[in-house]
C-alpha cells in the first residue's frame, strides 16, 4: 500500500508542479502580484495545504533519518511562506522556487528510500488526490 500512497502523492506533485508554474507565468509577463496571489491562497486552501497534511501524516509513520526531517523542515518552511507579511513578488518568487526544489526532493530521494525501505501494508484507500477533489480557478492569468 505505501507504493499506492506515494503514486497518489506523485500526483498531488503534478497539481503543485503546475501551481508553480503558473506563478512563474505569472510574474514573467507582469501579471498583476495581487491576482497571483490569490489564486496562490485559492490554490493552498485547494491543493498544498492538503497535500502537506496526508503527507505529513503518513511521514511521522517513517524512521526518522535526516531526509525525513528534512522534507518536514521543507513543508514548514512552505507554510510559512503562505502566511509571510513580506512583499508578494518576494514571497512568491520564494514559494514557486522552495515548492519545486521541494518536490524534486521528495521524488528523487524521500519516496525512493521509502519505497526501498517499506514493509508497510497499511491501507490508505482514503486519500484523495488533490486531483479529485479539484475544480477551476476563475482567473486563469497564466494564458493571458
Amino acid at each position: 500500500m505505501t507504493a499506492k500512497l506515494l503514486t497518489r502523492f506523485n500526483d498531488d506533485h503534478e497539481r503543485l508542479r503546475e501551481m508553480c508554474l503558473h506563478i512563474r507565468q505569472g510574474l514573467s509577463t507582469g501579471i498583476a502580484t495581487k491576482r497571483i496571489r490569490h489564486y496562490v491562497d485559492w490554490a493552498s486552501k485547494k491543493f498544498l495545504i492538503p497535500h502537506i497534511q496526508k503527507e505529513e501524516e503518513f511521514l511521522t509513520h517513517q524512521d526518522k533519518n535526516t531526509r525525513i526531517k528534512r522534507a518536514m523542515a521543507n513543508h514548514r518552511r512552505i507554510l510559512r511562506l503562505l502566511t509571510c507579511s513580506c512583499e508578494d513578488i518576494k514571497v512568491l518568487n520564494l514559494l514557486e522556487e522552495e515548492l519545486e526544489v521541494h518536490i524534486n526532493f521528495e521524488e528523487k530521494i524521500v519516496y525512493k528510500e521509502i519505497e526501498e525501505n517499506s514493509t508497510s501494508t497499511k491501507n490508505t484507500s482514503h486519500y484523495v488526490s488533490t486531483e479529485e477533489n479539484s475544480c477551476k480557478w476563475k482567473d486563469p492569468f497564466w494564458e493571458s
